[in-house]
């Protein structure tokens, strides 16, 4: 009783509101500010604010982390955080863009309170039924249609909040259905509400006015004379049209448990059309596979047989040039379940190496501030194998002072044991919550490298160097990604080509205490296919520029070696070095010949970025994924150019509507759909109509084919556009792997550029999947 008094007191507080300082990155000036948590958990308000009420809030949703301490680089660039103690201190990170409100308390307590207990309410604002979420949005939307907050609206401000909703509606009916939703003051005798709605009424206004058509109709079919199904009458829907042969009765009666909304009905063990809709706007009426969300796959196989999600210069926060670099980068990426962060290492002041794209003007951030970053948020999202791929240009003392903070900071976590005796990698499983580095490595073999008595100093390392006769030519890293980089500014240009000549003159060792850390992915220099057969080791890999490895992948004569050489041996590839903007490559070819560790430029918004996300959000969103078993088995032989008939299938696709789409600009839109299917040696596409003034329900049941050779390896992308005169405006798109689509009726949800989930937007489909 104790703890739930506690917990009472600290949401009273919160729900009294506090007055905190509010910090500024890069600047001096600070804000006092009351933040308040409202009465039903759903977000903070603040004050004072130039904006208005409804507007200057916080969806308790959409904090994605409530990080405590001064960890973000807001404080660490703050010019006053000094003055503050860290125990009153602590950030909320917010949205897709990770936006940081950096916060301090007047006491340690207040922080302590505000951090417990927003993590108490996010988890309470995650665990609410879809019908709850749903009268919660159209009553946030009433809020801020509510001009002066007096908790009612007239029928003329409805049809604006309507427009703004991306709806036009018929007056007349608006009208009538607006006066039905009206009874409740009505009959109360209170004659000057008989023209207005509050909250509850909007919200029996906003589902009666949007009524489904089609799945009005698609419920009916199956409710035979009554107005209701059974739960063997759910059951045939669900084999019918879903596919889901696997469903029994006893299933259909734990689902009506779970979303009918009226009592009554729920007793009788049956499903309402209101139970019904719920059920589709639920995780089985979307068209993602929910048993996917899961880590359905074997993870115990060899590493080599799992596609690995990875990021190409993971510092970085905008272009290659002259970009700020930043530690959030890190914890964004792992965050998102990125497996594979990639960190260039240069000599820095006080023999303390820094990160940062070398020979630009990107910004410089410490190596131990990252490896301390790496150690806390490493397995927040998905407990399997982190690898730090090391660009290492350091001294060999600075080398030894890498080793020291991965060794020290991240303790039993780095992965130190000797390589398997049979040859084998380790498995995802073996390997969960272990850091793996992967850099450059003397050519002695493990096993004799882990007799070598452990250096003491730095002049140590370098004479165990010359003893054993290590041939390293050049810089120890196996591709200077910055060198290659083809730029036009003249001062980033002169600064590349004088630092390269000195790295010419300055031959780069490598450090014993360094090489100890690398086990599974040594680092080396790709000599072709046949070479890589008779002479890797089976923890020896390669890195690839795009250029070279889309060459490799796509010609005939090399794709097939291609996938053979990744079924035993890592292979990674990265962005060229024209891509100074951060842009990126369509990783779906280097899939398609079983390249595992496919970096990409995690900060940029774009489709390339779209395919990664939309691949690895199967698997449980992991970080990992199972390759097929054709790019597995050395007795099977595979080419992505030329994939045999077996392989393919047919996917019948029906977009029938779309509901609620985000406008971009002030007018109704006209939107259409474009869907794409990115496969295996093919890539189609199709466009719907364009529906003038519609973006509330718009309508197109269009259908088409597509031939998928290979749904293992498939994607589909969904984007939606508001047609122009002149450039279309993107709306919103949701990219799924095809063997995670859902057979039947289901919604397919839209995220914005950055990833934000666009909730309530959503298109309504039909997908079958057969034989060609």
């Amino acid at each position: 009783m104790a703890g739930q008094s506690q917990v009472q007191e600290t949401i009273h507080q919160l729900h009294e509101g506090t007055d905190f300082m509010k910090i500024i990155e890069k600047s001096s000036k600070k804000y006092n500010r009351k933040f308040t948590l409202s009465k039903d958990f759903l977000y903070i308000t603040y004050s004072p604010s130039k904006k208005p009420p409804s507007k200057a809030r916080i969806s308790v949703e959409d904090i994605r982390e409530i990080r405590q301490g001064q960890e973000t680089d807001g404080f660490k660039k703050s010019k006053v955080r000094n003055k503050y103690p860290k125990d009153n201190s602590f950030s909320l990170i917010v949205g897709a863009e990770s936006h940081n409100i950096n916060l301090v308390a007047p006491t340690p307590e207040a922080a302590k309170n505000w951090v417990q207990g927003l993590r108490w309410a996010k988890k309470k604002a995650q665990n609410i039924d879809v019908r709850e979420k749903q009268a919660l949005w159209i009553k946030e939307t009433f809020r801020k249609a509510d001009i002066n907050q007096d908790g009612k609206v007239d029928f003329e401000e409805t049809v604006k909040l309507l427009r703004k909703m991306n709806m036009i509606v018929d007056k007349s009916h608006a009208k009538k259905v607006f006066q039905t939703a009206d009874r409740t003051n009505a009959s109360s005798g209170d004659k000057s509400s008989d023209n207005v709605l509050d909250e509850n009424e909007f919200v029996e206004f906003y589902r009666t006015i949007t009524e489904r058509s089609e799945l009005r109709d698609l419920f009916k079919s199956y409710a035979g004379e009554d107005d209701y199904w059974t739960p063997e009458e759910f059951k045939d829907f669900m084999h019918k049209e879903q596919k889901r042969y696997e469903i029994t009765p006893k299933w259909c009666e734990s689902v009506i448990d779970a979303y009918e909304p009226t009592e009554e009905i729920r007793k009788k063990k049956i499903l309402s059309y209101d139970g019904f809709l719920m059920f589709m706007k639920g995780p089985n009426g979307k068209l993602f596979n929910p048993f996917h969300s899961t880590v359905y796959q074997d993870m115990k196989q060899p590493l080599t047989h799992y596609f690995i999600a990875s990021s190409h210069n993971t510092y970085l926060q905008k272009d290659q040039l002259r970009g700020p670099s930043s530690v959030e980068a890190y914890i964004q990426a792992l965050q998102r379940g990125c497996r594979c962060v990639e960190m260039d290492v240069w000599d820095g002041p006080d023999d303390d190496p820094i990160i940062y794209h070398g020979h630009t003007l990107t910004s410089k951030i410490k190596f131990k501030d990252v490896v301390e970053a790496v150690d806390k948020y490493a397995f927040e999202a998905t407990p399997y194998p982190v690898i730090l791929s090391l660009e290492n240009h350091c001294s060999v003392p600075q080398q030894a002072v890498m080793a020291k903070y991965l060794k020290d900071i991240l303790g039993d976590k780095l992965y130190m044991q000797p390589v398997r005796k049979d040859g084998q990698m380790p498995s995802p499983e073996d390997l969960k919550e272990r850091i793996l580095i992967k850099g450059k490595k003397h050519k002695l073999n493990l096993q004799d490298m882990q007799k070598l008595p452990e250096p003491t100093t730095s002049e140590d390392s370098a004479a165990n160097l010359t003893n054993m006769e290590t041939e390293l030519e050049g810089d120890v890293s196996e591709e200077d990604e910055a060198a290659d980089l083809e730029v036009e500014d003249e001062e980033i240009r002169k600064k590349m080509e004088l630092e390269k000549k000195q790295s010419k003159k300055n031959k780069v060792k490598l450090a014993k205490e360094l090489s100890d850390t690398v086990v599974l992915f040594k680092s080396v220099g790709f000599k072709g296919f046949k070479y890589a057969k008779e002479n890797y080791q089976f923890f020896e890999m390669s890195s690839l520029v795009e250029g070279k490895a889309l060459d490799l992948a796509t010609k005939s004569s090399s794709a097939p070696d291609f996938v053979e050489h990744s079924k035993k041996f890592f292979s990674r590839i990265y962005p060229a070095g024209r891509r100074t903007n951060s842009s990126n490559y369509n990783p779906v070819k280097m899939w398609n010949v079983g390249a595992q560790i496919v970096a990409l430029n995690y900060q940029t918004p774009c489709t390339e970025m779209d395919i990664n996300i939309g691949k690895f959000q199967q698997n449980g969103k992991s970080g990992y994924i199972l390759k097929p078993v054709f790019l597995r088995k050395s007795n099977m032989q595979f080419n992505p150019n030329k994939p045999d008939d077996q392989y393919t299938q047919k996917l019948t696709l029906r977009i029938i509507s779309g509901q609620q789409f985000p406008k971009p600009d002030r007018e109704v839109i006209d939107p259409y759909v474009k869907v794409t299917l990115y496969g295996v040696n093919s890539e189609q596409e199709y466009k719907t109509s364009v529906v003038d003034d519609n973006g509330f329900n718009p309508t197109w049941d269009f259908e088409e084919n597509f031939d998928v050779k290979c749904p293992e390896l498939a994607l589909l992308r969904f984007a939606v556009y508001d047609k122009d005169v002149t450039t279309d405006d993107f709306i919103g798109q949701y990219t799924i792997p095809v063997a995670s689509i859902q057979m039947g009726y289901h919604h397919v949800p839209l995220l914005s550029a950055n990833g934000a989930d666009l909730s309530p937007a959503s298109l309504f489909v039909h997908t079958l999947m057969s034989a060609p």
